[in-house]
């Protein structure tokens, strides 16, 4: 609870002298200028608001100014400063419960003044070596502040500063969003600005300080007099924005907590050291961030923990829904149990009664917000010691519209967009947007299973599988894991469907960002989500977790042994830094987002399959009489984000490397990078040819393109056409697959894979490539999707061979470009065709012919 009283105390000393009135001198009259009396630490807190705790604030009642005093055995050592968003507005780069800040802060007197510093505990020194004597070479320490010594009582050993100068200003943390830096090549976009920060509005509204931790929450307020871009709905009146910030100061835990260090087998959010006095090749000595977990019983298998790690519903979360949170949270006690802990995880429900805040940092809670725009499905980030690796707290933002079909999309398909540009403008600090893509893949489920029949419990159950799997994911980054994009290898293409098989588990970790798992026509439904933690899950956790033995050289070889496990199949691992979604960027094409199984092209065609049925009878399953055209609109996005996704994932296996991170040595490792052998790339080029680049593209999608049509709300239109934009949203599905297989960095490895394994050769590649995109309408009339795509195609070709100006590309891919342009004006040349089929390879010849030659 927070603390409040009136100071009582004496006068605790005499501190540096204030800024008083002053009398002038009158030369003539010899008078002494005069000086009032210096006032004590007593006096200067006198009749102030007291919150006494980790730090002691000390309130004015009537002004609401701040002053903190320090004390003696405070200076010099580091506590953690942390702040998050208590609430906000994306416009502003703020969404309630972000985290934003986290870092060691230090409080320093140097002379009349307070000085409050970081410093970056990253780089070690051996202590017993000569040359831990140059420890911060090099190294700049932050001083954020310097805050004058109002007061000092010499007997207490007691320092008073003013608050308001560090928490009523962007000094410790800045609140507004730090400027975009431009992109080269594009023009930069107008964009919401919050102006600036406003003296007089600007204020705290919740104070709370305990023994171990004090938070401050202040409302920042920015003035803009003259916006030039008014902002979302969101924002009220874009001339003035609030946002409330908590900043939150936290004693570092002594209690006998023992780091683990991590290995890039496994996936847990470290505490990165670089030891500057090693010799090693490899100087690091990062630790994973985890709870302290200690057993009640030490010598027993199973033991229950000392403190469990508790977390709290918050009271706002619907009842229905609490008993599927409560065992979604409680499921990962099935790998705590590997570690040898049992009833790890306790969740319990906030009472109504309660007296603490769910933002109280001392509790664990998952929380709900309701947005407007929502930035996140789940959200949990948590507080580690920077030292140790230590997670002190955490919480879960969950956001009720992700469950109540309200975030849906009314553009893509219809308004030609990519599925970048339908995101909202989300701060860069959000890196898990699983909830994001869960709630698209499962609302496309749920517009994929009206063909299979599905009847209201079973669409209940896809909703409650998809809720228990984003409590499961979002749970585990608070207990320090990290994405697994490769745990969706886990079952075959057909084995995947079979819930004999699965029993709740379809993939090896719930930390992987997989599609909704429905059933393609003919085969019957089983496990649409994991339920419960994967393989991978019980085997990482018990490494981060599982208790050590006393004697290091013995632990040192039970930690080996748990790691050597690595290869076995369901322990995959990859995370974020080598996943594929991005065009070109990373080489592995099972670490991705949005596949399933260990036969990802496969799986997709089934999916493809799907796509169309549903298409097929979306008009019928989505529009009845008497009501709008919305769902089928939005149901059509979902359709077509989908079918975007999966020619994503195929397209990522040609020339592709499989990425083994095994030791020398270990049971079961291959070479750390295999080519994608040359079968499978040419599955994946073949589906391509019959999915996307076909003539035939979204058939079955046509008969609604007259019907999708967004409800009107007012003037909400006044600036679009309301249209849809349908050559737009084919050509950038194409444009963002293009991107992938003619992206410099797939074209290089493509050649450079050839040295050591790779068998699709690159002209093998873009001789397919150039059929798959040509070939089949060649002595035949091109549609219209046809010729974008051909034109897309071309031009990309054009800038690859240099003919035109210079290329980015290296010799060998120039090469093979300069050869497809060849082949292309030798098809087109004496194929001209009729009507637009003829302007078009008129205009496609002419700009190969104007590469070449400059005519």
């Amino acid at each position: 609870m927070i603390q409040t009283r009136k100071f009582k105390g004496m006068a605790i000393g005499v501190v540096t002298a204030l800024a008083l009135s002053h009398s002038v001198m009158a030369a003539d009259k010899g008078k002494d200028s005069k000086k009032k009396k210096d006032k004590t630490v007593a006096e200067l807190i006198k009749d102030k608001t007291e919150y006494d705790g980790f730090l002691d604030f000390y309130q004015d009642p009537k002004t609401g100014s701040m002053m903190l005093v320090i004390d003696e055995a405070q200076l010099d050592k580091p506590f953690l400063y942390h702040t998050h968003t208590v609430n906000g507005v994306l416009d502003a780069g703020h969404f309630k419960g972000a985290f934003r800040t986290q870092r060691l802060l230090e409080f320093n007197k140097v002379y009349d003044n307070i000085e409050v510093v970081s410093k970056t505990p990253r780089y070690l020194l051996d202590e017993d070596s000569a040359i831990s004597r140059s420890a911060g070479t090099n190294i700049s320490k932050a001083i954020l502040a310097s805050a004058k010594i109002e007061a000092h009582d010499k007997d207490k050993g007691q320092y008073v500063i003013k608050l308001d100068p560090l928490l009523l200003s962007e000094t410790l943390e800045k609140v507004s969003p730090y400027p975009r830096p431009p992109v080269p090549g594009q023009k930069p976009k107008p964009r919401f600005k919050l102006g600036g920060l406003s003296k007089s509005k600007t204020k705290y509204v919740g104070v709370r300080s305990f023994p171990k931790n004090s938070d401050v929450v202040v409302e920042y307020v920015f003035d803009n007099k003259a916006p030039m871009v008014r902002g979302s709905k969101a924002v009220s009146d874009p001339r003035t924005v609030a946002v409330q910030l908590q900043h939150s100061f936290i004693e570092l835990p002594e209690n006998g907590y023992h780091p683990r260090r991590d290995d890039p087998r496994v996936g847990y959010f470290t505490q990165q050291f670089d030891d500057l006095s090693s010799n090693s090749w490899a100087p690091y000595k990062d630790v994973i961030n985890r709870w302290k977990l200690e057993k009640k019983n030490p010598e027993a298998e199973l033991s229950e923990p000392v403190e469990p790690i508790v977390w709290w519903i918050e009271n706002t979360t619907p009842v229905e829904w609490r008993d599927t949170i409560k065992q979604a949270g409680e499921a990962w006690n099935i790998a705590f149990e590997k570690a040898g802990f049992k009833n790890a995880v306790v969740v319990k429900v906030q009472p109504d009664d309660a007296e603490w805040e769910a933002g109280d940092i001392r509790y664990n809670v998952l929380r709900w917000t309701a947005s407007p725009r929502p930035p996140f499905g789940g959200y949990g980030p948590s507080v580690p010691n920077p030292l140790t690796g230590q997670i002190i707290a955490s919480d879960i933002m969950l956001e009720f519209s992700y469950f109540r079909n309200r975030w849906l999309y009314t553009s893509l398909f219809s308004d030609g967009a990519t599925a970048e540009e339908m995101m909202p403008d989300t701060p860069v600090e959000l890196t898990c947007s699983a909830g994001h893509l869960l709630h698209d893949s499962m609302m496309a489920g749920l517009v994929m299973s009206d063909i299979n029949g599905f009847d209201v419990n079973m669409k209940h159950k896809l909703v409650e599988q998809a809720m228990s799997r984003l409590i499961l994911h979002e749970i585990g980054h608070t207990l320090g894991l990290n994405h697994n994009m490769k745990a969706s290898q886990l079952f075959n293409a057909t084995d995947v469907h079979d819930a004999s098989k699965t029993q709740g588990v379809i993939t090896g970790s719930v930390m992987d960002y997989p599609s909704a798992n429905i059933a393609p026509p003919g085969m019957t439904q089983g496990d649409f989500y994991d339920t419960k933690p994967g393989p991978y899950d019980l085997w990482v956790i018990e490494y981060g977790y599982s208790p050590a033995l006393e004697d290091p050289e013995a632990e040192e070889k039970r930690l080996q042994g748990i790691l050597s496990r690595s290869t076995e199949h369901g322990l995959a691992f990859g995370n974020d830094a080598d996943d594929m979604r991005r065009p070109g960027l990373h080489i592995d094409p099972r670490i991705m987002i949005g596949d399933m199984s260990n036969e990802a092209v496969k799986y997709a065609e089934g999916r493809f399959q799907l796509i169309d049925k549903a298409f097929a009878e979306l008009k019928d399953n989505t529009t009845q009489e008497g009501g709008n055209y919305h769902q089928l609109l939005t149901s059509a996005n979902y359709l077509a984000r989908e079918w975007r996704t999966q020619t994503g994932v195929i397209s990522r296996y040609i020339g592709g490397v499989y990425i083994d991170r095994a030791y020398v040595g270990q049971k079961g490792a291959t070479q750390p990078y295999t080519p994608v052998d040359k079968a499978t790339q040419k599955e994946a080029m073949t589906a391509l040819k019959d999915h996307l680049f076909t003539p035939d593209v979204l058939k079955n999608a046509q008969p609604v393109f007259a019907y999708m049509q967004k409800q009107r709300r007012g003037f909400d239109g006044f600036t679009t056409n309301e249209d849809p934009k349908l050559h737009k949203m084919v050509l950038n599905v194409h444009r963002n697959t293009l991107d992938h297989l003619l992206h410099r960095n797939v074209l290089q490895r493509i050649s450079d894979t050839s040295l050591y394994g790779n068998e699709y050769t690159l002209n093998d590649v873009l001789n397919d490539l150039t059929d798959g995109i040509f070939a089949e309408d060649l002595a035949a009339d091109v549609n219209t999707y046809r010729q974008n795509l051909q034109h897309e195609y071309v031009k990309r070709l054009i800038a690859i061979s240099g003919a035109k100006k210079g290329s980015a590309y290296d010799y060998l891919s120039q090469a093979a470009a300069t050869a497809q342009l060849k082949n292309i004006n030798r098809m087109i040349k004496y194929n001209k065709g009729t009507g637009s089929t003829r302007v078009h390879r008129d205009y496609l010849h002419m700009q190969i012919e104007k590469a070449f030659h400059g005519a």
